[in-house]
């Protein structure tokens, strides 16, 4: 064999669970179809990052019946190379769906084949790794939280958050400083966060916190610019090489391994999988495609907010995360988040604004996020068109519709009582390449009639093959998925060493 281990794939589950096996003593090789992105001058312009996406993934292909670009990394880190950072526990209760929606989900998706307590451990590694900065002491409520403290304290609010989370406590809600995992002793406090690169690697990402380290300490390799093609089925049914494209020379080259770890995303991996022809006795395989039907609101005030200035994504709050006595529905989580810059008010405005304009509401601009489960539904899903390349099919569930433009009245509803003048919004049924936290297409479960993954995240029937990336998820949680991604490749790293290499 040529690696112990090949991973397709360099974001939160492929980069960690390579430093892992790397630290291990295993011979790890990284397959990243994207490049190594490193220029900060150009990582913080907004039309290169956010206009012309040049950190995005390049394909075009088929979203619900037309062409278009995902708004996903294309680059080595994957999501967390562009994320922001906010790094969220969800509660024991989002392992445990049936709870809330025994009503939407049939009997064997009531619970995950693990539990919030299998995770705990390894929240706290994941927490670490990615040197995530919180106050353990003032927790959220509703969300499970970490027990000891962070390797670091966040920095005190900016004004304009101070005086928002004073407005959010006058209305009966309990205010937090979010969990980001940014090392706050060297971070400049762009206002350029999500979205952006990082201009000095002061936030946590696959690449700084662990492929490099794997790389330079433990003697990983990675391949990047490097299409994963195929996957090569021997006789006895296991994988036995990897075909992969480098895209540089347009060379063709086959790669053996021990074993082969998925880790492309939930949306390239099933893709990967189906292109290979390999099948799932569930027939789940690409299928349940989900990410959140959230809401984002934006309120525009009087005076400037220093959101075009400063770093302001701090706040956030889960009071609504069961939701509420007048409305007995499961939410999410809110948070702040940057408005991304003057050319993106000017280009999603719904009439002309010069730029001028923009500059001056983005002066003034406060934005809240809020996340509602998309729930699993069959017939959102990945699949493979005619000439092999992707396609995909989503529409939200009514009921997930329903429950975001609730979260959206309410985050109007705070913003106007904090001061905002104007407040626009908008739910996520109305953008389908916005996909934000894509999880499902590969779902884990004990049943192999009824999944794809087993609990440890190995396809069933495949002994040498594993898919550790935010695919291996039932349900989409209330939170982001980033740190269970994390923390579930950590998880499954240990039974690799322990059980299996």
């Amino acid at each position: 064999m040529d690696y112990d281990v090949i991973i397709v794939g360099s974001g939160a589950g492929g980069g960690s669970v390579a430093l892992q096996l790397a630290k291990a003593g295993k011979r790890v090789l990284i397959i990243e179809r994207g490049r190594l992105f490193t220029d900060p001058e150009i990582g913080q312009n907004e039309k290169s990052m956010l206009i012309e996406r040049i950190a995005h993934d390049d394909r075009q292909i088929e979203i619900n019946g037309r062409n278009a670009r995902l708004f996903v990394s294309g680059i080595v880190g994957g999501g967390t190379s562009i994320y922001g950072a906010a790094l969220l526990r969800p509660s024991p209760d989002d392992f445990h769906p049936g709870k809330h929606y025994s009503k939407h989900l049939p009997d064997y998706l009531c619970d995950w084949p693990i539990d919030y307590e299998t995770l705990r451990p390894y929240y706290d590694q994941a927490e670490d790794l990615y040197h995530v900065a919180g106050n353990h002491q003032a927790a959220p409520p509703h969300i499970a939280s970490r027990e000891i403290p962070y390797s670091q304290l966040p920095p005190n609010l900016e004004p304009i958050n101070q005086r928002l989370s004073q407005s959010l406590i006058d209305q009966g809600i309990q205010p937090f400083h979010l969990p980001l995992g940014i090392d706050w002793n060297i971070c400049l406090r762009c206002p350029t966060c999500p979205g952006y690169g990082c201009p000095n690697e002061s936030r946590a990402s696959s690449w700084k916190c662990c492929i490099r380290p794997a790389i330079e300490k433990h003697g990983a390799e990675i391949w990047t610019e490097t299409e994963a093609l195929q996957l090569q089925l021997g006789e006895n049914g296991q994988v036995q090489s990897l075909q992969v494209l480098r895209s540089q020379t347009r060379e063709k080259v086959e790669i053996t391994a021990k074993l082969y770890i998925l880790s492309a995303g939930a949306v390239s991996s099933p893709h990967l999988l189906q292109r290979s022809g390999i099948k799932d006795r569930s027939d789940e395989l690409g299928r349940n495609y989900m990410y959140h039907a959230g809401a984002l609101a934006v309120g525009f005030f009087k005076r400037p907010t220093s959101a075009a200035e400063r770093f302001i994504k701090q706040l956030g709050w889960t009071d609504d995360y069961f939701g509420t006595p007048s409305f007995e529905h499961k939410l999410g989580y809110f948070q702040a988040l940057p408005i991304p810059g003057p050319l993106s008010i000017k280009s999603e405005a719904p009439f002309p604004v010069p730029l001028s304009a923009a500059k001056f509401l983005h002066a003034r601009s406060m934005a809240f996020a809020g996340a509602v489960e998309d729930l699993p539904r069959r017939d959102n899903r990945v699949s493979v068109a005619r000439d092999g390349q992707m396609r995909l099919t989503h529409r939200f569930h009514s009921y997930d519709i329903f429950r975001a433009r609730f979260i959206l009245k309410r985050l109007q509803k705070f913003l106007k009582k904090a001061g905002a003048v104007i407040v626009a919004g908008a739910t996520a049924e109305k953008d389908d390449l916005h996909t934000a936290h894509q999880v499902g297409t590969c779902r884990f479960g004990n049943d192999p009639e009824k999944s794809v993954l087993d609990p440890n995240c190995r396809l069933h029937g495949v002994e040498n093959l594993y898919v550790i990336d935010g695919s291996f998820m039932p349900t989409s949680l209330g939170v982001g998925p980033a740190l269970t991604i994390i923390a579930n490749s950590l998880r499954v790293s240990d039974h690799i060493i322990k059980e299996v290499l």
